[in-house]
């Protein structure tokens, strides 16, 4: 099982939700504009590492073109919530929406390169730990 996978998706969704509850109490994301666009980075991390673990659980095969359609997917529904929830749209509203899903989009490429390499080295520790309790098991028959 993906335990790593697991325990830094977790990570993220903490630092990410620990961030913007941070950020609109304290009226950071009107402080500091570009704040906006590194929690849409976390976002895309945290989306393709969640639903790599979730296919991994149910057995569904995780495709590039699933994962991403499953991204793009997040990152509209996210921004329709925003202008369908009453977010405060600047004048630069198509910039500010582009930027964000181009930071979705990048945070979503760097999660999936992540959990790939989880699951690799995940695989590389369970073959390895196969390995050493057969050797060990032939060693003690003789």
């Amino acid at each position: 099982m993906p335990r790593r996978l697991f325990f830094i998706q977790v990570f993220v969704l903490i630092v990410l939700t620990a961030l913007h509850i941070s950020a609109l109490n304290l009226s950071l994301y009107w402080l500091f504009p570009w704040l906006d666009t590194g929690v849409h980075f976390l976002g895309g991390v945290w989306v393709m590492l969640v639903a790599h673990y979730v296919f991994i659980r149910t057995s569904i095969a995780i495709t590039p073109t699933r994962m991403f359609v499953l991204l793009a997917c997040v990152a509209f529904g996210w921004e329709l919530f925003e202008l369908w929830g009453g977010i405060p749209r600047e004048a630069n509203f198509a910039f500010d929406t582009t930027i964000d899903l181009i930071m979705d989009a990048f945070g979503g490429i760097c999660g999936y390169l992540l959990a790939k390499r989880l699951i690799a080295h995940d695989r590389i520790e369970n073959y390895d730990s196969t390995q050493k309790d057969s050797s060990e098991s032939s060693i003690s028959a003789t």
